[in-house]
């Protein structure tokens, strides 16, 4: 008797680049592990450009920097910056999604400063994008840091939010945000964010394939103002969401219409959001599949 009927071939293929995903995303953790940087470097794909962001900054007045870092050199010196002053002992996944071309992590990252003895858990979420070949396109990463820490200028004055009332709270500001995309309206993406938001975002506008640096709210309304010039949504569905009071993930399937040549296009995006000590969107990081 058949009950669930999906294509087989369907859910071979599927489960073949889930399983993908995750084989290319813990060899490169494994390789963190040992600490050896040429090692390192070989679970990187042969060729860039590549997706970087794994020195996140959280600076004293609440304000955030988050450089993207694209090329081999560049992240072989980030390499041997971080691993030359800490060693990654283990890494436990307390959330883990095998997306179709990325892994994203929740995990407790358990580590100790070079040639020390104490080990240091951590709460980490990390995402890493991968193509259908040997190695991860990227590494995009952030590491737990109160709401109340991040964002400028006066405290709000009700608290942050926590605990489930956090969650909750973010789950209908994203979807607030996925509403705002399917408007074409940039005000109301705009609405969702801290007015010291960073985003590193795949560059759709100029197709580079690489992330754009997106620094303040002016630098995501001129990025939002020209992609919406060139695409018309039609349609922004989350396929997989996962949040918790200091981070929220989402895979998003994005249904376009080029308005220069008059044709359907789509992608799917994943992006992680960190809310700041006003609730809304300080940070946003992420990647997404080529335009077809």
């Amino acid at each position: 008797m058949r009950v669930i009927d999906i294509d087989p071939k369907l859910l071979d293929a599927y489960a073949t680049a889930s399983i993908h995903s995750s084989t290319e995303a813990w060899t490169h953790m494994e390789a963190e592990y040992a600490g050896n940087i040429d090692g390192l470097m070989e679970t990187l794909v042969p060729e860039g450009p590549y997706a970087y962001t794994i020195v996140p900054q959280v600076h004293p007045d609440g304000s955030v920097k988050s450089p993207i870092i694209s090329t081999f050199d560049e992240i072989r010196e980030c390499y041997k910056f971080v691993r030359g002053r800490s060693d990654m002992v283990s890494a436990e996944p307390l959330v883990e999604l095998n997306g179709g071309w990325y892994n994203f992590q929740e995990n407790i990252s358990r580590g100790r400063p070079k040639g020390g003895d104490v080990i240091n858990d951590n709460a980490v979420i990390g995402l890493f994008p991968v193509s259908t070949g040997k190695g991860i396109t990227g590494e995009l990463v952030w590491v737990k840091t109160p709401r109340s820490k991040l964002g400028t200028g006066p405290d709000p004055v009700e608290p942050p939010l926590e605990g489930v009332a956090g969650r909750r709270q973010l789950l209908k500001l994203h979807n607030q945000y996925l509403a705002a995309l399917r408007a074409n309206d940039v005000e109301a993406v705009l609405e969702t964010m801290n007015d010291g938001v960073q985003a590193n975002i795949r560059d759709y506008v100029n197709d580079t394939g690489t992330l754009i640096p997106i620094q303040s709210k002016s630098d995501y309304r001129d990025y939002l103002t020209a992609f919406f010039e060139k695409f018309e949504v039609r349609a922004a569905n989350f396929l997989h969401r996962v949040m918790e009071d200091w981070y929220l993930f989402a895979e998003v399937r994005v249904s376009m219409l080029d308005r220069k040549n008059n044709t359907p296009v789509a992608i799917n995006t994943v992006d992680f959001f960190i809310p700041a000590k006003d609730n809304r969107f300080i940070v946003q990081t992420g990647h997404g599949t080529d335009l077809a």
